[in-house]
């Protein structure tokens, strides 16, 4: 494999496109540790999970909970 065609498939796994183990398999690295790198070394962004709307739900409930507990925290450590 190419750099350049190394570096195309680890685009397609920045947007997104490629899942994690048929990337690491793709460009012949090792495990996950050298995807890390790989990608490091060519710059790019680690792919987002996609929104969905249960993600959206996961989230928002996520938040519900979670805000009023740490704004809580934040104003006993100030007090």
């Amino acid at each position: 494999m190419t750099q350049n065609e190394r570096e195309a498939v680890l685009r397609r796994y920045a947007a997104g496109l490629l899942g994690t183990r048929s990337t690491i398999e793709a460009i012949g690295a090792h495990d996950y540790a050298d995807l890390v790198i790989a990608m490091a070394q060519a710059d790019l962004d680690f792919p987002k999970p996609p929104t969905t709307p249960a993600h959206d739900v996961q989230v928002a409930r996520a938040r519900a909970i979670l805000q009023p507990l740490l704004r809580n925290e934040f104003r006993e450590g100030v007090s």
